[in-house]
């Protein structure tokens, strides 16, 4: 939840959740030499997260409908240290946005690596701005805004 370029290595593991599915799609109309002209259509990201506990999904549950608007993290392929703070990244991005939608899912099945998906969560946000970054902030580039 929290908008990790404040501070990208002091995140703790216990505090992330897996993606199981994300979706978004943004477009920005451009004329013939390839600048951006005219607004932007409304930009809805929807993505399903699993907890790994109760707790933790009524902890996240309770932050996400209580904000205005939120910031939300993801980072694909994370790696983490041995005190289980954030290490290293390919690259991830940054949505700012407002809660449409909020549904939960619960279930007892078992997964393909064994693991058990107790509590799924799909959430709908507008998206306010997307910030995309490469691993260690070598890039940084702002698509919505």
């Amino acid at each position: 939840m929290e908008n990790f370029l404040d501070n990208p290595l002091n995140v703790l593991k216990e505090h992330c959740l897996t993606v199981q599915h994300f979706d978004y799609e943004c477009e920005h109309k451009r004329n013939e030499a390839g600048e951006i002209y005219g607004a932007l259509e409304p930009v809805v990201l929807e993505f399903t997260v699993r907890a790994n506990s109760p707790l933790q999904a009524r902890k996240f549950y309770k932050e996400i409908v209580s904000n205005e608007h939120t910031n939300l993290s993801f980072l694909f392929n994370a790696t983490y240290n041995e005190n289980q703070r954030l290490k290293g990244y390919d690259d991830g991005m940054v949505v700012d946005g407002y809660l449409v939608h909020i549904e939960e899912t619960y279930s007892s099945k078992t997964n393909q690596d064994g693991s058990t998906s107790q509590i799924e969560l799909t959430i709908k946000v507008l998206a306010r701005s997307v910030v995309y970054l490469g691993s260690n902030n070598n890039f940084k580039s702002v698509f919505i805004q």
